[in-house]
Parts: structure tokens; C-alpha cells; sequence
């Protein structure tokens, strides 16, 4: 089967996903929240929200569902995250209750899971332009405090990562209040042009804020995340389409990106003859499922110097390497499609073991995101079109001299 074939199977199933696995019950206070892991459906994620407004788009273009239908889902998702989801200062919480929108357990209130949700509504906002959608984006918008998640940290204003109140609660560790700093690079990239775009002063200041810091493997040289898992570099550039575009110290995110992808590919076929899995085209060290759980993999560079893996593949490592590196990453995704049992009903399993003869049987909700903006990216770039399109996002881009 053709690449682009393939690719119009990962929408098509990922668009089922959001559908299958997402609240669309209006007496439900859970409305538009979607599951995390399909091994716990009372479990829901913001960023899969995020990523499921992101889905409509698709879900419209390929005929999938009438755009008076998918415009319904956008408004009653966005009133609902207005009115009933759990939320500080207006960024929302990491993990909510699916039919309540409380919080579940208690989770922290998150940056960078709010930022997922509002690219998905930036984008649905600008594609479908609606005046009921865009009364509520405003609303959200407007509620949310950024200035209260910056702070001075080596004299620089920099964001912090997340907000907790309980002692016991997700992420604490000595008092609850305010925890760890978006003080390196990482996925918290799209933070900045909001933020930038909103009109914020210093925002300049608060994304030179980060450390940049370069590394190499294998002659690769890139600016590494201190993890150096593969998804940091992806996550950012399903929305934001940076083909071309450098900031005004000369960084291509796209191309970091670019070179992340051959490093942690290079990588991946270095250690083959010890983990089987892994060869040219199954590569990536990332965050997903694995035989004993949810585990997060390290790539090379990293600030402990050692990769971290116990053999398993990704499969939404290598479709999320679209666009960014399509001379890997084509191939790859071939390769998978064309594996016995990693394509199923919501297409690629979320990992794969073949030293354990293990094949994960359940889905993360951020992983079928970044599968399905991948392939609309690569195929007709829809959702990031209309997410570059949107009046905050252009005005971002020129309040921190991305050109």
C-alpha cells in the first residue's frame, strides 16, 4: 500500500478513536473530555481533548461528519470546558473524572496539558469560524492568569510547569504550590507564541528564558532535551508548521527536530543486537506503553549520559517523525504497516516488544493525536494551516521575531 494510502488509514482511525472515546453525552458535565488510556474509561486527559477538537477538522474534511455536526461538538466542548472543567487561574487540570470533569485524584493543574488543549481549540477557532466558538475560545482565553505561572528563576521570567494545593497530590514533593520550571527546552514550545500572541509584555524574555544546550551523537549535533525523549521534539510541530521559519538567534525548530530524529534513529540501530525490536525503521526513544506500564525512554544526548529502553518501539515515534524527517520516516511507517498485528481498529498499538513477544492492547489518547496531525500534516496540512492562520498565533510569531 502507498504511503499516502496508509496515512488516510491512520486519520480514519484515529478520527474513530476520538469519536469512540470521547464524552458527546450534553447531560453529562464530562462533555468533550477524552480518555487517557483505554484501560481506565473513567480516566480522561485535557491534551486529548485538545487533540480530539484538532480530530474534527479532519473528521470534516474527509467527510467523515458534517461540518454542522462538527461545529455542534466544538461548541458544547468548549462551554462545557468553561463552565465544569476543573481549572486554577484558568489552566486546566492534567487527569479529570470522564463523566464529572472534577479532578481526578489529585492531579496538578498543568501548562503544558492546557497548551495541547488550547492548540486544538486555536485551531477548531480558526477553521470552522463560528461565533458561538469563538465567544467561548475568548472566554477560556481570557480567564486563563499566565503572568501568575511566571516567575523570576536566575533572574530570567520563566514559566513554571504546574500547580498543586495538596501535599499529597501529583508531582509534590516538599510544599505544595507551585512546581518545577519550564527551564530547559522541551515540548512547552507553542507556550511562548500563545503566550506572545495574547500580548503579554517581556514575552520575548520569557521564551529566551530556557536553556539552549547542544549535544551529539555520532557527529549528530542538535539542542537536546535533558531526557531526550523523542516526543519533545515532535509534540510542537503537530500545530506548528515552522517549515522555513528560524527564531532571531537562527534556531529551526524544525530542523533540531530534524537531526533528533537521525540521532535517535542512529541509535535505535546501534543497539539492534542487543534489542531486536529496533532496527532502521523501528526506532525512537519516547514516552508510551510498555509490558510493565506506562514508562518514559531516554535517546542520546541526555544529562545522564546513558539511553534508558527495555527493547519496546513506539509506533507513534515514527509516524510523529513526519514532516519532520520524511526520508526516515516514510519508510518506517511503511515497514510498521506492513508488520503482522501493529495495525489494528484505532491503527498503530501503542508499542511493540518483540524480545518479550509482547503487543500493548490498549490506546493513549495522545498518542493517536499525534499520529492522526502527523498524517493530515504530511497529506494536505489542514490542522496545522489553520492553527498558523489564527490572528494569535501570527501575532506571536512576530512579537518573538520568528521569521
Amino acid at each position: 500500500m502507498k504511503i499516502t494510502e496508509i496515512l488516510k488509514q491512520i486519520e480514519k482511525t484515529a478520527v474513530r478513536f476520538f469519536f469512540d472515546h470521547t464524552n458527546l453525552n450534553k447531560e453529562s458535565k464530562g462533555y468533550g473530555l477524552t480518555i487517557d488510556n483505554t484501560k481506565n474509561l473513567k480516566k480522561a486527559t485535557i491534551a486529548g481533548s485538545g487533540f480530539m477538537l484538532a480530530s474534527l477538522i479532519v473528521a470534516e474534511k474527509r467527510g467523515i461528519i458534517k461540518r454542522e455536526e462538527a461545529i455542534d461538538i466544538v461548541r458544547h466542548t468548549l462551554i462545557n470546558f468553561y463552565e465544569n472543567i476543573s481549572h486554577y487561574e484558568g489552566f486546566f487540570i492534567h487527569f479529570a473524572e470522564y463523566e464529572t470533569g472534577k479532578r481526578h485524584n489529585l492531579s496538578e493543574y498543568s501548562t503544558v496539558d492546557t497548551m495541547i488543549f488550547l492548540c486544538g481549540a486555536i485551531a477548531v477557532d480558526s477553521y470552522f469560524q463560528d461565533e458561538i466558538i469563538k465567544t467561548y475560545f475568548n472566554k477560556l482565553v481570557s480567564r486563563i492568569n499566565f503572568p501568575k505561572f511566571v516567575h523570576l528563576k536566575d533572574n530570567k521570567p520563566t514559566f513554571y510547569m504546574a500547580y498543586n494545593p495538596d501535599k499529597d497530590g501529583q508531582y509534590v514533593k516538599k510544599e505544595p504550590g507551585f512546581i518545577h520550571h519550564w527551564s530547559m527546552f522541551a515540548e512547552q514550545i507553542p507556550l511562548y507564541v500563545i503566550y506572545a500572541g495574547l500580548g503579554y509584555e517581556k514575552a520575548l524574555d520569557v521564551y529566551k528564558s530556557f536553556k539552549r544546550e547542544k549535544g551529539s551523537y555520532k557527529n549528530i549535533e542538535y539542542y537536546f532535551t535533558p531526557g531526550n525523549a523523542l516526543f519533545v521534539y515532535q509534540y510542537p510541530l503537530a500545530f506548528l508548521d515552522l517549515k522555513g521559519i528560524k527564531d532571531d538567534d537562527n534556531i529551526s525548530w524544525l530542523e533540531n527536530a530534524h537531526l533528533a530524529v537521525k540521532a535517535h534513529q542512529q541509535l535505535s540501530v546501534d543497539i539492534s543486537s542487543k534489542y531486536k525490536t529496533f532496527n532502521k525503521y523501528a526506532y525512537g526513544f519516547t514516552a508510551g506503553m510498555t509490558k510493565t506500564g506506562y514508562q518514559v525512554f531516554r535517546g542520546l544526548p541526555n544529562v545522564e549520559n546513558k539511553y534508558a529502553t527495555d527493547g519496546t518501539v513506539h509506533p507513534h515515534a515514527v509516524v510523529g517523525s513526519l514532516n519532520i524527517n520524511n526520508e526516515i520516516a516514510v519508510p518506517a511507517v511503511e515497514y510498521l504497516y506492513n508488520k503482522p498485528n501493529l495495525f489494528t481498529e484505532y491503527g498503530f498499538v501503542s508499542g511493540f516488544n518483540e524480545d518479550e513477544g509482547w503487543i500493548a492492547k490498549s490506546y493513549l489518547a495522545i498518542d493517536k493525536g499525534l499520529e492522526l496531525l502527523m498524517a493530515n500534516a504530511y497529506l494536505s496540512n489542514d490542522v496545522r494551516d489553520a492553527f498558523m492562520n489564527h490572528e494569535i498565533i501570527k501575532k506571536g510569531l512576530e512579537v518573538l521575531k520568528w521569521k
